[in-house]
């Protein structure tokens, strides 16, 4: 009898044993996967994080993905566009026909023929060179004069736009799912230039400030995007607001330590423009709409940043390019007087004070107020 139990217990191991190996074959976590069941699902799986709230907001801003997987002779092998709200779910991922860990990948997200003329390409045919994106502008053909501001103009608030470059990236596993990250850089800012009439004499405004007084407008050649994010020669760009509004401006600008912040009247001009990089100057007018006469001009926008970034986010280690590519909306206010003479010694670049004398930024007078109004840094 014992002998008998002895035998049925050992044929009962086996056959667990079995039933344990065939699960583990048929397991598409295993190693030995044979089961055509279990054949890879070649996935990508985007986030744009590289934002100021450094959050994850792909599934709430993104709504066309288009991506290129060029082999190691640029030659283009695949490409895929996914649109529309299946991006909205935060689950969304890309499913692709190859391995794109294996391949270098471009990636344009937001492309908008509103905004952006950018090349139809085909597999087997095209080239990594000529995947690259302009922004649209009222003129196309290139001046051969020294002047060209104000002859290529973009008024219209540009379609968000990404991009990303991922070369043989690294994957995770899912279950079935080999899953390549990639992280997107947005392309697409927004300016605001605000004018604020500031009454320093205490008497009665002169001269009252209205949506048509001043205007603005910001040059830069930082329209024609090659693929890998880097800018190609192109014409100078002039942006000009796509939206102006009259509205009240609050600012510690005229505060004095510990002071609440205070309210003016303004005006509030919107500029949409491409992608701000290091080493190039884009430059601001503003104007009198009347007589022409420049109000203020700034050389280099980028100067002004840069103090906000070494200042502001110097606790965050952020380089310039990096602050530059994270920040996707500035506030400018200039201020102006009761006469609309322009007080030449402040500014407030998102609600960081910079005072200035003789067009000189001095260090030692970058204020900081928290929203309470408390002093941070002087």
């Amino acid at each position: 009898m014992k002998r008998t139990l002895t035998t049925i217990q050992k044929k009962a191991s086996k056959v667990l044993l079995l039933a344990i190996l065939a699960g583990a074959i048929t397991s598409c976590d295993s190693v030995l996967n044979y089961n055509e069941d279990c054949d890879i699902e070649y996935c990508v799986k985007f986030k744009y994080d590289y934002n100021m709230e450094e959050v994850d907001v792909f599934a709430e801003q993104v709504r066309t993905v288009s991506l290129y997987a060029f082999d190691e002779n640029n030659n283009l092998v695949y490409l895929k566009t996914d649109e529309g709200e299946q991006l909205g779910d935060g689950n969304y991922v890309m499913n692709v026909d190859i391995d794109p860990s294996q391949y270098r990948l471009i990636v344009w997200a937001g492309l908008n023929d509103e905004s952006f003329a950018y090349p139809l390409l085909y597999p087997n045919q095209s080239n990594i060179e000529e995947l690259n994106v302009k922004t649209l502008r009222k003129q196309a053909t290139r001046s051969h004069t020294e002047e060209e501001k104000g002859q290529y103009i973009v008024e219209s608030s540009l379609h968000s736009l990404w991009h990303s470059e991922v070369k043989k990236g690294v994957t995770t596993r899912n279950g079935k799912q080999q899953i390549t990250n990639v992280s997107l850089v947005k392309n697409t800012n927004t300016i605001h230039i605000v004018v604020a009439q500031v009454n320093q004499s205490g008497g009665p405004i002169t001269k009252a400030l209205t949506e048509k007084t001043f205007e603005c407008a910001i040059y830069d050649d930082n329209g024609y995007m090659n693929y890998d994010n880097s800018l190609l020669e192109d014409n100078l760009l002039t942006y000009k607001p796509y939206n102006i509004q009259s509205e009240m401006v609050t600012t510690h600008a005229f505060s004095t330590t510990g002071e609440p912040a205070k309210e003016y009247n303004g005006v509030s001009s919107d500029l949409s423009i491409a992608r701000l990089v290091e080493g190039q100057k884009p430059e601001l007018t503003i104007r009198n709409s009347t007589t022409q006469e420049v109000l203020f001009h700034s050389s280099d926008l980028i100067e002004y940043f840069k103090e906000v970034d070494a200042e502001k986010y110097k606790n965050r280690n952020y380089t310039l390019q990096e602050y530059l590519d994270r920040e996707d909306e500035y506030t400018i206010k200039i201020f102006v007087d009761e006469k609309l003479a322009l007080i030449k010694t402040v500014i407030d670049v998102n609600d960081w004070i910079i005072q200035i004398y003789e067009k000189v930024l001095l260090h030692i007078h970058i204020i900081l107020y928290t929203s309470d109004s408390s002093l941070l840094y002087g």
